[in-house]
């Protein structure tokens, strides 16, 4: 779908990235004012550069709270009252906004989003007449008929709302959209007949799949009508089972019985989800992430029981890996919503990106006891325990998410991730098998690299281990833990030259990696170069481990006493150099490591 007029102009109209509101001395006169004068400017100043800071760190609730104790002081011609109507609406404060949205309008700001939170203001408290009047400055094809309907049926003229819904139908790309709202605003002004007319057309529509709140609201209607074929119809339209929101939202469905009350209980229930339809097609759109967030803020404002729009915004968030910000946003969504279980599993999920896991652990723990298992928490719990070295849970929990896969293939990230495991505990005979398990559902470059390097760990099939490592090494040259397996490869059999080698550019391309900096002290050691050891050894305890296969205490120790000559482990030098000429690894690596 092509953008409207309207949201060109939102775009153009409103700089959200970049919010100069710009208060500087040439602006605030400070030279011949009394101390406190000064004082007090000097204050504001700082204020204003806290609500930056604030900005900054994407704290905008706390932002906004600091521009408004500037704003009462700043000159007209700032930019302020713009940035914070834009800004209040973005955290779903709204009646906060309006405030800044009539004193942008009084500094003459030119953009229409000014009068959308105006409109949606009102209709929140059911002026539907003034929603009229604010929507009359917008000519877009999407917001103005569906704001426009559903304000006319909040007067109760229903031949005017659906006169106003027919614009979209300029649009073939509309017509999905206007079908629900035609049947919506038809089943809320109590047009029953009207209102099957439109929710059949939808139905019948091919390719067509309902989400949850059209199924929701449609399957209701037709629950008062006591047609339990079309209810079955709509279930059929509501597409993947293995979404957990649509399988609870058919478990409601179901259930429904004839005490269920109307969901359109008012036109804003309505306009809430035209604003949140709105957010997605920004959202698909590529548009600014922020004007997406500012159409679910609205929705959720008019509609306070509408959860999806809060895991919208929680997932625009995400996208951003502000974790904390997005969790805020799902812990507004209610234990009875249907979005729940969803909101509280990326709580989960953010909280374990946050390695808060104690937290995390009892989410996803109470998730288990409280609805259908799903392989997405066995997974995220397998992740969990692994992260805190608790292996063989992390491998029963692995193992548990295995039984929900159709296609065996799909599976190799979950054997692959248990061969972690396994290879954590130092079982290397488990850990391998895993390995091979998962290459044969899908080889990589990265798994061929975990087999390779196994074996090289336990010195066993060298030959074979060359031959993985050197083919992962080949795929992926500027890959650091590629490139220090090879190192390690040639430190096992004794070639400690070819090893330094390897080593010293996988240090480069990793610089963070711990165990590749101990890999490469060892190497320097055999190799003589005592001093360039004691060096990486010191680098590799000062870094953290996210190998875990590091041993901090020994690289200590080596540090205080040196180490133990290596011995070389045995493997068939004829078929290895073949293999290493063959290949011509050397050459490659003599060419990276010039560039």
């Amino acid at each position: 779908m092509e953008k409207t007029a309207f949201i060109i102009a939102i775009l153009t109209g409103i700089i959200f990235t970049s919010m100069c509101c710009r208060i500087d001395s040439s602006e605030i006169e400070t030279a011949g004012m009394p101390k406190t004068h000064r004082e007090s400017t000097n204050s504001q100043y700082g204020t204003y550069l806290a609500g930056r800071v604030a900005y900054m760190r994407h704290d905008l609730n706390r932002a906004a709270d600091y521009y408004m104790r500037v704003s009462k002081d700043t000159p007209k011609t700032q930019m302020l009252p713009s940035v914070l109507y834009v800004m209040l609406t973005s955290q779903g404060r709204i009646d906060e906004a309006v405030k800044y949205a009539d004193q942008a309008m009084e500094n003459n700001d030119p953009s229409p989003f000014i009068h959308t939170v105006k409109a949606v203001y009102e209709a929140k408290h059911q002026n539907f007449n003034n929603v009229l009047n604010y929507i009359k400055h917008s000519d877009d094809e999407l917001f103005a008929p569906l704001m426009t309907a559903w304000a006319y049926a909040g007067i109760a003229k229903y031949d005017a709302a659906l006169n106003a819904l027919g614009k979209m139908l300029k649009n073939p790309a509309l017509r999905a959209v206007y079908l629900f709202h035609a049947g919506a605003i038809s089943d809320y002004c109590g047009k029953n007949t009207e209102a099957d007319k439109y929710y059949s057309l939808l139905l019948d529509l091919p390719k067509t799949e309902l989400s949850v709140f059209p199924a929701q609201v449609i399957a209701n209607f037709y629950n008062r009508q006591g047609n339990a074929d079309k209810i079955e119809k709509v279930l059929q339209k509501m597409g993947d089972e293995t979404n957990m929101m649509i399988t609870l939202a058919k478990q409601q469905i179901k259930s429904l019985d004839s005490s269920s009350a109307p969901i359109l209980t008012s036109p804003a229930v309505g306009m809430a989800d035209a604003l949140f339809g709105i957010a997605l097609i920004l959202q698909h759109e590529e548009s600014i992430e922020q004007i997406p967030m500012l159409f679910a803020s609205l929705a959720a404002y008019l509609n306070e029981d509408y959860d999806l729009p809060q895991i919208f915004i929680g997932n625009l968030w995400d996208n951003n890996k502000l974790y904390r910000e997005a969790n805020k946003a799902y812990a507004k969504v209610k234990p009875d919503q249907i979005g729940y279980y969803a909101a509280q599993f990326q709580i989960g999920k953010n909280l374990l990106m946050l390695k808060e896991y104690t937290q995390s652990e009892a989410i996803f723990k109470r998730l288990l006891r409280n609805f259908e298992p799903t392989q997405e928490v066995y997974i995220t719990l397998g992740e969990l325990m692994r992260a805190t070295s608790r292996y063989r849970q992390s491998i029963r929990y692995y193992n548990e998410s295995l039984d929900f896969f159709d296609d065996e293939k799909e599976s190799w990230a979950v054997l692959f991730a248990i061969g972690i495991a396994y290879d954590r505990m130092g079982d290397y005979d488990a850990a391998e098998k895993y390995f091979r398990l998962a290459d044969e559902h899908s080889p990589t470059e990265i798994l061929k690299n975990y087999i390779g390097y196994t074996l090289i760990r336990q010195g066993k099939n060298i030959e074979e281990a060359f031959e993985l490592l050197i083919a992962a090494y080949m795929e992926e040259p500027l890959e650091g833990t590629i490139v220090d397996s090879m190192g390690w490869a040639f430190y096992q059999i004794g070639d400690y030259e070819r090893a330094i080698t390897f080593l010293e550019r996988a240090s480069n391309l990793a610089p963070s990696e711990a165990l590749i900096y101990d890999h490469l002290g060892d190497a320097y050691w055999e190799a003589g170069r005592k001093d360039e050891a004691y060096f990486q050894w010191n680098h590799a305890a000062a870094l953290k481990d996210d190998s875990e296969e590091m041993d901090k205490d020994i690289v200590l120790q080596k540090i205080k006493n040196g180490k133990q000559p290596h011995i070389p482990v045995s493997y068939d030098r004829k078929k290895v150099e073949e293999l290493i000429e063959k290949s011509g690894v050397l050459e490659r690596e003599k060419y990276w490591s010039e560039k």
